[in-house]
């Protein structure tokens, strides 16, 4: 039985030596490199706020990269630099850069973890997984399409990390009554890491680099359903191809999978799944659960019926959930806050891009080369596929991002929506590695999968998911 934390732990160590005198070696190096790379060569141009944003954005990300400090610890940094280099300015108001504090998003994601808290408190998760596998039986390519559509469903409105936890801990038994030479073993491991990543990108809240990029549009974001439109079809598609690609790429060689052993699953916590009797849970919070998550979700759908704003439909979980005391207060200290500051960070960094002037002067130097913005947004589609693999998806996007919006307004003289929803998507498309994901972190964990079976997946999604997803978005930008 695979316990997450230790698939959480082999992610954060196999990303560098957990040495303290390591990190500061790694810290000082970001900082070096970020202050040479700012203030020596002479940028035309680019003035004192603009090298001040440059230093900050190149610090940052040299520790996203180096992981010399916890990522959510970098976003405090760059709130802090922010204020000091640039706030402290006469005439410069330095409590912009806490706004995004107060960011709809904050509450938006935050409502994504609150329901995704109440789903696996009232062992819903588990139910609705068992459900769809014990329905689609017991062929092999038909319990890999259960699995692939569970944990893809769930990860557009949960954490990809623990449908992932989820989703292996409920399989982990069943895999244990295959015989061990059966390929599909792997590919079934494979299919729920691919499942939960891309899974993420269908919604707003699926994955933190969709909400900062909704952050950055501001008025031009599209809405919950807009979104949708823009990344279901793509994501479906990438799904679909590797579903086929998995079962070709490793067919089983038993015709039938005995489902018999998930039986015994019914309850997990955060750490792992338990087959012991556990204390039943009441009816009336399942319901209270069930419904509060459909009003939810059916209020976000319906956006444009009745203009309620998506953040204002994000409280009803928040309050309901509380109120009943479905979630107690340890449940709430226990929610993915790193995440939401992570996010925050990346408001943040990109704000001071936009009001320091470094996006028109970056945007100005691409301009330069007289490269169409088609052909720019693959380059940073396949960079941020490229960072994503050896560094948080999130930060790569908050680093990327403002920068991309940029250079679409500039180079293309348009809206930033393709460019900008283009390289967001493709950030969640980075899979090639064991330590590129947290999903794939907790598969590598369980022991089934060696380093290199991560590759062909992670290159297929990686070489041909960004020209897919760019091909459906430049098609409804133009023909819709």
């Amino acid at each position: 039985m695979i316990d997450t934390r230790q698939g959480i732990r082999k992610f954060a160590n196999l990303g560098g030596v957990e040495n303290r005198a390591d990190r500061l070696i790694r810290f000082a190096v970001s900082l070096i490199v970020a202050l040479l790379a700012a203030y020596l060569p002479e940028y035309e141009g680019l003035g004192s706020e603009g090298r001040a944003t440059f230093f900050i954005l190149i610090f940052a990300a040299g520790l996203w990269l180096t992981e010399a400090i916890p990522a959510f610890a970098v976003s405090f940094l760059i709130i802090a630099l922010e204020i000091v280099m640039l706030g402290l300015i006469p005439g410069e108001e330095w409590e912009a850069f806490l706004s995004p504090w107060a960011s709809p998003l904050v509450f938006l994601f935050l409502a994504g973890f609150i329901m995704a808290s109440a789903a696996s408190k009232t062992r819903l998760d588990i139910w609705i997984a068992k459900r769809v596998l014990f329905l689609v039986g017991n062929r092999p390519e038909h319990i890999m399409s259960g699995m692939i559509l569970v944990t893809f469903t769930m990860s557009m409105f949960i954490s990809n990390t623990a449908t992932a936890a989820l989703i292996v801990s409920i399989l982990f038994p069943m895999l244990a009554t295959m015989r061990p030479d059966n390929p599909y073993r792997k590919g079934l491991m494979l299919a729920v890491t691919m499942a939960a990543n891309i899974g993420g990108m269908g919604t707003i809240i699926g994955t933190p680099p969709n909400a900062i990029a909704v952050g950055l549009l501001g008025a031009e974001a599209p809405s919950f359903v807009g979104w949708m439109m823009l990344a279901l079809p793509p994501a479906l598609l990438l799904v679909i191809a590797l579903r086929f690609l998995l079962l070709k790429r490793y067919p089983s060689n038993e015709p039938l999978i005995d489902l018999g052993p998930l039986h015994g699953v019914d309850h997990t916590d955060d750490t792992s799944l338990v087959h012991a009797t556990v204390p039943s849970v009441p009816s009336w919070k399942k319901s209270a659960v069930v419904l509060t998550f459909s009003v939810t979700v059916l209020l976000w759908l319906t956006g444009p019926l009745h203009h309620i704003p998506t953040t204002v439909v994000s409280f009803l979980p928040i309050v309901i959930f509380t109120m009943l005391g479905i979630l107690e207060a340890e449940d709430i200290r226990a929610l993915h806050w790193d995440v939401i500051i992570l996010i925050i960070g990346g408001l943040s960094l990109g704000s001071a891009v936009s009001s320091s002037g470094l996006d028109d002067w970056i945007a100005t130097l691409f301009a330069e080369q007289t490269l169409p913005l088609l052909l720019l947004v693959p380059i940073f589609a396949y960079l941020v596929v490229l960072l994503s693999n050896f560094m948080s998806n999130t930060a790569a996007a908050n680093i990327l991002l403002p920068l991309v919006a940029a250079v679409a307004v500039v180079v293309g003289n348009s809206s930033p929506v393709l460019a900008v929803v283009t390289v967001a998507l493709s950030a969640s498309l980075a899979m090639a590695l064991p330590v590129s994901t947290p999903p794939n972190a907790i598969v590598f964990a369980s022991g089934a999968l060696k380093s290199r079976d991560f590759w062909m997946m992670g290159i297929v999604s990686g070489v041909l998911g960004p020209l897919v997803i760019l091909g459906w978005i430049y098609l409804v930008s133009t023909f819709f």
